[in-house]
């Protein structure tokens, strides 16, 4: 007699929004990360406060040609679709899908996520090819910038960023491909 092995069930995109819709993941915020479901712990006071704040110099610097969504999620291939706090688009709001580029810049807001954010992904968005990727690393308080995404190994999980910067309060953080916004740290931190 056989013994049954357990075998790990990865789900596409496609099957992510279609149980989506039809109710099967009930309240919980979850996210699709390398096929599989990832529950999104609830957000902390400091988080909803830098959530706040960098919702309001975003939207000052950035203007009605860029697309910027807040905690809405983002497709990047057929087994990742996370949610990042922060991600925008250089097309107007409303541009289909089937005809958005790749994000120029996204944001994750770090506390109890931050080894997801700076593992997985981390990873997810320098395959894509993210070219500018923030982590707002709360407990150390600073914003960590990551550019040049590369994969040195050729292995799926060899992804990485070559560039990393760690910028903290009284400094600035320019957007990669917007060298005329400069953003200051404390800014958006809370």
């Amino acid at each position: 007699m056989r013994t049954a092995i357990a075998k790990r069930v990865r789900w596409t995109v496609k099957e992510y929004f279609r149980m989506s819709a039809a109710g099967m993941l009930g309240e919980r915020r979850v996210e699709l990360l390398n096929g599989e479901l990832i529950e999104m712990p609830a957000q902390a006071t400091p988080h909803r406060i830098s959530i706040s704040k960098t919702v309001r110099l975003l939207c000052g610097a950035f203007d009605a040609t860029h697309w910027m969504l807040v905690q809405g999620t983002l497709v990047l291939s057929s087994r990742h679709a996370p949610d990042p706090d922060f991600h925008i688009f250089d097309v107007p709001v409303g541009t289909p899908d089937n005809c958005l580029p790749i994000p120029l810049l996204v944001i994750e807001i770090s506390d109890s996520t931050y080894r997801k954010d700076s593992g997985p992904k981390l990873r997810a968005y320098a395959r894509a090819g993210i070219p500018d990727y923030w982590i707002f690393n709360l407990p150390q308080d600073r914003v960590e910038v990551y550019r040049q995404p590369e994969n040195p190994t050729g292995l799926p999980r060899g992804w990485r960023y070559a560039s990393i910067d760690h910028r903290i309060r009284g400094q600035t953080v320019t957007p990669l491909l917007r060298p005329a916004i400069s953003l200051a740290v404390e800014d958006m931190l809370p």
